[in-house]
């Protein structure tokens, strides 16, 4: 389960017991639910560096959802390893896996009785979730459909010696995720955010001095942007977006 519910209200726990009323031997995981409110973007890169670490056969329930209730889609998708479930807003556009078949949710049948408009993850997502995990066949969910929403994810632009890239998101630690792959790094280079240079990669966060900034290749294989026993995030006010550059 990936959501952006958190742990303030019972939304999370009602969907597994939705979930397990149907199938009572399922095996439920929290990935996550700290996405941000409405934050697609960030559920869609959670999801993409946590795929590759679940067995074949493991179905992802992602709920962010700020259409709840309007007329976008409920998609199933499935690749040769995982089968997802998630709403038509490009949440499930970066998975990283070719996608093998895609079915819009809209059987009736596998929903609660009544449904609201508001909390479509306990009256559509948790009962079909129960029923697929139940062993419930996916042409039963709907036709074969295309998403029509997907997210570009943003790759970065090469010029001369440097590599632009960007802010993805906020780790728990402040720490600034980039989209900037490991590979893209030279050996030499320095990792510029602003007008502030943060030198060259450290290997550990116990490369630099307290209280200085620095960059890191996170466990998601991406350059991170850090302050030592601090703050990344509150130090710079950063937001997602914001532009970083590796130069050689």
């Amino acid at each position: 389960m990936l959501t952006d519910f958190g742990f303030h209200d019972p939304f999370v726990g009602i969907m597994k017991g939705v979930m397990l009323s149907i199938a009572p031997k399922a095996q439920i995981v929290d990935l996550c639910h700290a996405v941000p409110p409405q934050d697609v973007r960030t559920g869609a890169f959670h999801l993409r560096v946590s795929v590759p670490y679940f067995p074949k056969g493991s179905l992802f329930v992602v709920v962010v959802d700020p259409g709840v209730g309007s007329a976008r889609k409920i998609l199933w998708a499935r690749t040769a390893k995982h089968q997802f479930l998630g709403p038509d807003n490009g949440v499930l556009s970066w998975i990283g896996e070719p996608v093998l078949e895609m079915r819009e949710v809209s059987n009736a049948k596998l929903f609660l009785e009544k449904v609201s408009h508001t909390f479509h993850g306990r009256d559509i997502f948790a009962p079909v979730a129960g029923h697929l995990a139940k062993g419930k066949a996916p042409a039963f969910l709907g036709p074969k459909c295309k998403p029509a929403w997907e997210i570009e994810f943003p790759q970065v632009k090469k010029a001369g010696g440097a590599v632009s890239g960007e802010i993805l998101n906020f780790d728990r630690f402040g720490n600034a995720v980039t989209n900037i792959p490991r590979e893209e790094v030279g050996k030499d280079a320095d990792i510029v955010f602003g007008a502030s240079d943060l030198g060259k990669i450290c290997t550990t966060y116990a490369g630099k001095d307290s209280g200085e900034v620095m960059a890191i290749i996170g466990s998601s294989g991406y350059v991170e942007l850090a302050v030592r026993d601090g703050n990344f995030k509150d130090h710079f006010k950063a937001s997602a977006g914001d532009k970083v550059e590796s130069r050689s």
